[in-house]
């Protein structure tokens, strides 16, 4: 226990649960020192959160050698935050309550309860950070199944097609965070509760845990279409409607790049979820809504590097970049030289 003397704040740290010896004979390898376990470790720091309640839970549980989940239940007084580590791993996020918000230079991706985010960070992708229990948003519940992609390829066929849809960022993305959100599907919010209310101190508690979080993933996987709903030929079915939609979502945010609207109220002006709005104008536009919008923002950066004598931070900030440090490494990566190398004119004629 923390004393600050005015509020008692207890540390609730992340406590590894494995299986319990007389169940060991289920798994064919120790899970909590397989190469995968090692891979999520290495994905974030071990979560840590701080609550006036000494009875909340921060859980995770090593399943097999190929998945993760983590259960938290937590009225947290403080923010956790951590880079995230590429690792080839494959995030089901189940948000019951609270707010997760995870940025870096490719842009932002922020969900509030309840709600769902699929997440994929491939090998070597570092640019991103997470942060979580905020205050404001009170209660942080939630569940996450954390898994192989190379093994989720391996389990279905058709689920992995669907997986790969709903994560795909085009052959020429650069090196980035690939992920879509929604609304929770029916059959996984019974099955989220009773992961959270489970006895944990039922002997069989591991089983029990187990066998649910399995039971999310088959809910997932069979239902990941809703997510990417294909064609024939694998791409995804956008109405002449739609795609009036996504044109209208495309000039409502280059009209208003450098603080634009928010995804969700886009989709519902459009009239179509989020995920379907993320998926449809990739495919339609060939670019994601961030890069959209990260491509507007340097453009017009550039022009002002151009044709005024602002200084770079200035310009930074008119372009919607609150860090020098960040706008200097989009613009770099984007036009393959940095801001100091653009030649000025700024002559009036």
């Amino acid at each position: 226990m923390i004393d600050s003397g005015v509020v008692s704040r207890f540390e609730v740290a992340e406590t590894r649960v494995v299986v319990p010896p007389q169940l060991q004979c289920l798994q064919t390898t120790d899970a909590t020192h397989s190469p995968f376990a090692s891979r999520y470790s290495a994905y974030r720091h071990p979560l840590r959160f701080s609550s006036e309640d000494p009875g909340n839970r921060c859980d995770t549980y090593y399943l097999s050698p190929w998945m993760v989940m983590a259960v938290v239940d937590v009225a947290s007084i403080d923010r956790f935050e951590s880079p995230l580590q590429g690792q080839d791993i494959v995030e089901f996020h189940y948000r019951i309550s609270g707010a997760i918000e995870i940025g870096g230079s490719w842009g932002e991706c922020r969900i509030a309860e309840p709600s769902w985010l699929l997440w994929f960070q491939p090998n070597g992708c570092d640019d991103a950070s997470e942060r979580l229990g905020a205050a404001q948003f009170g209660r942080e519940t939630w569940v996450s199944l954390y898994c192989d992609r190379a093994w989720l390829d391996q389990v279905n066929e058709r689920a992995a097609t669907r997986l790969e849809a709903a994560l795909s960022v085009g052959e020429s993305a650069p090196l980035v965070p690939r992920y879509r959100t929604g609304p929770h599907i029916g059959a996984t919010l019974p099955l989220l509760r009773e992961i959270v209310r489970a006895n944990r101190d039922d002997p069989l508690h591991w089983l029990y845990a187990c066998a649910k979080a399995n039971e999310l993933l088959y809910a997932t996987l069979s239902n990941i279409g809703i997510f990417a709903p294909l064609d024939d030929a694998g791409r995804l079915k956008l109405s002449a409607r739609d795609r009036r939609q996504l044109q209208a979502v495309r000039d409502a945010l280059a009209a208003d790049f450098v603080v634009p609207p928010r995804l969700a109220v886009l989709a519902r002006r459009a009239g179509m979820n989020y995920s379907k709005l993320c998926s449809g104008f990739h495919q339609l536009f060939g670019e994601t809504t961030a890069e959209f919008v990260r491509r507007q923002r340097l453009e017009f950066a550039r022009e002002l590097l151009r044709t005024t004598d602002l200084q770079v931070q200035q310009i930074a900030r008119r372009a919607g970049y609150a860090h020098h440090g960040s706008f200097t490494a989009a613009f770099t990566r984007q036009f393959g030289y940095s801001p100091k190398k653009v030649a000025r004119n700024t002559s009036s004629g």
